[in-house]
């Protein structure tokens, strides 16, 4: 399987207890580059109780004149993904975000992107996200690969050092498969980032290995009281078959945009 996968272009050192580390570096370790038709599926949860699942593919395609590599992520909700009704007979069910960004591939775990373009799919409707090009790209938006896949799980932007409380090996069982994972526990202190805003103290926890794209297949969040974790339930390679095939240039622009 290790064949298969392609490695990251920046090698990140191997945590060590007691040593200081920020987000970005946790989640460059083990990291793989996923590849055009690689594919992932998380089960994201909230204090235990499971809330959406996304499964996240990867292209390339052309954008303009351009090539750029793109992810897909479908969302669906948890009440829906039990459910014995076909979510898309289901408004609002289901959920899908085509994003093209400012590369031709996500080979760098260490690279910084920017959005370019999308089509959000919503039931059966289509819209393409953006206006005008002259305009920036939100700062928000200029992440690493990993922190734009866990929007909503993680601070962002966060830059802040943490310190590794404990990493060693733990095998992880997906669908009957063995992964030899190395699990990592990161506490960040709280920071202020001026105003009324700032960055609550968190502990982050990751269970990484070379086996899969991403190389990501855990992580849990502690902060604020609550647990978020994001964990992985299936994965394969160069199987990967779109769900949004239209041509961005032939898709209306998102009303109000």
């Amino acid at each position: 399987m290790l064949g298969l996968l392609a490695p990251a272009r920046a090698a990140i050192v191997a945590p060590q207890v007691g040593q200081t580390i920020t987000q970005t570096d946790l989640f460059g370790y083990l990291f793989v580059a996923p590849q055009a038709g690689d594919w992932v599926r998380y089960r994201v949860s909230v204090n235990g109780n499971p809330v959406a699942t996304k499964t996240i593919g990867f292209g390339t395609g052309t954008l303009g004149a351009t090539q750029a590599a793109f992810f897909e992520i479908q969302t669906q909700t948890s009440g829906l993904v039990s459910s014995p009704v076909a979510s898309q007979s289901v408004a609002g069910g289901t959920i899908t975000w085509k994003m093209f960004v400012d590369a031709p591939d996500f080979n760098d775990s260490l690279r910084l992107y920017s959005f370019t373009g999308g089509i959000i799919k919503i039931g059966d409707a289509l819209f393409r996200l953006g206006g005008d090009p002259s305009k920036p790209v939100p700062a928000t938006y200029h992440q690493t690969l990993q922190s734009l896949l866990l929007f909503g799980l993680l601070p962002m932007p966060d830059t802040r050092a943490g310190i590794v409380v404990s990493s060693r090996p733990e095998n992880v069982s997906i669908r009957g498969a063995t992964l030899n994972t190395v699990h990592t526990i990161v506490d960040f202190p709280p920071r202020d980032i001026g105003g009324s805003t700032g960055l609550p103290e968190s502990r982050v926890e990751t269970w990484q290995t070379t086996d899969v794209p991403l190389g990501l297949v855990t992580v849990r969040v502690t902060t604020n009281g609550g647990l978020f974790s994001v964990d992985l339930t299936a994965f394969g390679h160069g199987t990967y078959h779109g769900i949004i095939t239209q041509d961005i240039d032939a898709v209306p622009y998102f009303p109000g945009s």
